[in-house]
């Protein structure tokens, strides 16, 4: 039955922090394990996870508009990211992440002085790894998280903690793990319980929607790493469903609901940590409230990106329309395959995209750009960027309704941070 241990740290005479120098003794949570535990679902919990799976499942079956399901995967990946990276504090809007991924592009190697934008990039690689390592039928196992790890960590300044399981004791907020609101498992702990959750994920027979919940909430209870373990744990949400089969090409930015809901999320998390019987109805309760929020976030989200598909599918009418008149062999075409999956781009990405020469290229940026199409923009002094301003501001207006509380920015403002509404928009 899970339970909490009491742990009794001695003091730290070289600590600079006069709390670490004095002993110390708080409650760590030992969880309960999940494989082979009895799990069943209320009815209206059941229903939740069956309407967001539905809906899931048709998003992935209908042809998409962006050229190739891929394309629109990409995108809510890169959308996924932000929303994870923003639930940590890490917060970047739509252009300037796509900007410095064209300069990250441009880089010799992946040196370079930290920035929050290179640490979501770091984390999009993260997710990218996740999903495409994970493909459905394949195990998820400890090892692909822990290269997930690793690359996420390769971005920001600490990035020897990478692909390590942690041998310290970490907490979740306070200053010291006395006072803190929560304390995970003591580090010894911790290699068997990842064990565990891996073995829940590959032999549980919940809906697949369950799983992932339950995986991704055991997981921030395990809290296995020394930082990045909200990412990680968001991400791990994706390999799941993945493996089940439920998605194939897409990513659906579940994170930017969780981050709208972040007080509800905070909160099933905590009733998550049970003290009770794993088959008691309060035990069983929690783990359905989890479930469910999980849920009904997925299925606002599925509806979201029905409307992004459709904002996107009018930007590329009206590229048709603009290109009227243009050769048909022109590779300024390729914009209508390119500008949704990558919305910055230089001439040197655009020639290698289009396989034509720099010259073709820059020949056809210009042609976009005289359209209205792509916008010229510098990047650094001597980088010119080109920009499809109306995918940017798509993306955009699809982070601002997953901020807002009733998905729409008219009816109730975003309750977070987000980037400002684009211009001309209906936001």
């Amino acid at each position: 039955m899970a339970s909490y241990e009491t742990v009794r740290r001695p003091g730290d005479p070289g600590s600079p922090s006069r709390a670490f120098r004095t002993p110390m003794v708080f409650d760590a949570y030992i969880p309960d394990p999940l494989a082979g535990r009895p799990h069943a679902l209320a009815d209206v919990d059941g229903r939740a996870v069956l309407d967001a799976t539905v809906a899931l499942t048709e998003s992935e079956t209908r042809t998409t508009v962006l050229g190739s399901t891929d394309a629109l995967g990409r995108m809510l990946l890169r959308a996924e990211a932000v929303g994870s990276s923003m639930i940590e504090g890490l917060e970047v809007s739509p252009r300037k992440l796509l900007e410095e991924e064209v300069r990250d592009q441009g880089r010799s190697d992946s040196s370079g002085p930290w920035t929050t934008a290179r640490e979501v990039l770091g984390n999009i690689d993260a997710m990218a790894y996740l999903t495409d390592a994970v493909v459905p039928g394949r195990a998820v196992t400890v090892d692909v998280v822990l290269e997930a790890h690793r690359r996420l960590m390769a971005a920001t300044a600490t990035p020897e903690l990478g692909g390590r399981v942690r041998s310290i004791q970490n907490w979740i907020g306070g200053p010291t793990p006395a006072s803190a609101v929560f304390v995970p498992p003591i580090p010894e702990r911790v290699p068997g319980l990842l064990d565990d959750l891996v073995q829940f994920i590959n032999t549980s027979v919940l809906p697949p929607m369950a799983i992932a919940a339950i995986a991704h909430a055991q997981f921030e209870t395990i809290h296995p790493f020394a930082d990045g373990n909200g990412r990680i744990g968001r991400g791990l949400i994706h390999a799941v469903l993945r493996s089940r089969g439920v998605t194939v090409h897409s990513a659906p930015p579940v994170s930017l609901v969780l981050a709208t809901r972040a007080a509800e999320y905070e909160a099933a998390l905590q009733r998550f940590r049970h003290t009770s019987a794993p088959d008691s109805d309060s035990a069983q309760s929690a783990a359905g409230q989890f479930v469910r929020l999980f849920a009904d976030a997925m299925a606002e989200v599925v509806d979201r990106m029905g409307q992004f598909e459709a904002r996107i599918a009018e930007i590329k009418d009206g590229w048709r329309g603009a290109l009227v008149g243009v050769r048909s062999d022109s590779a300024a075409w390729s914009v209508l395959e390119l500008g949704p999956r990558m919305p910055v781009m230089t001439v040197h990405t655009f020639a290698v995209a289009t396989g034509k020469s720099e010259q073709a290229a820059n020949t056809a940026l210009s042609v976009l750009v005289e359209r209205g199409v792509l916008a010229q923009r510098s990047a650094g002094r001597r980088n010119r960027v080109f920009e499809a301003d109306a995918v940017i501001g798509a993306l955009t207006l699809l982070e601002r309704r997953l901020a807002s509380p009733v998905g729409d920015t008219a009816l109730a403002p975003p309750n977070r941070r987000v980037p400002a509404a684009p211009p001309l928009s209906e936001d």
